[in-house]
């Protein structure tokens, strides 16, 4: 009985403790590197360290795969473009992995489902 209520009382302060804990997630302000017109990825979950790729219009045509550069796998991202943009877990944009679609205008997303590889940018809608 008593090391049940060790136990109890363990998880109980560990859950609290985590509650109370700051977000490990910064959100758009971790993010702040990313300026407007680009679209930006970290290496890390919650925009951790400066942004391993970025890219704007300048460098990455409307309906083209645009592969990130090799070796680098994106575990978050931010689309500060005004347009659609697929991501890919796939380097060829390929639909056999995973893939979404997520508006633009300021879309920070800490931790993606899948690693990014690849991307696409879509017409206005």
């Amino acid at each position: 009985m008593r090391r049940r209520f060790v136990c109890a009382l363990a998880v109980a302060t560990s859950l609290l403790t985590t509650a109370a804990a700051p977000s490990a997630f910064a959100g758009p302000a971790a993010a702040a590197s990313c300026a407007p017109g680009q679209v930006c990825f970290w290496g890390a979950p919650g925009f951790e360290g400066p942004p391993v790729a970025t890219f704007e219009l300048a460098n990455a045509d409307v309906e083209q795969c645009v592969s990130l550069p090799e070796g680098v796998d994106a575990l978050s991202f931010a689309n500060r473009m005004d347009r659609y943009v697929t991501m890919y877990q796939s380097r060829e944009c390929a639909t056999v992995g995973d893939f979404s679609t997520y508006p633009g205008d300021g879309v920070y997303v800490p931790v993606v489902p899948y690693a990014v590889r690849a991307f696409q940018i879509w017409e206005k809608p």
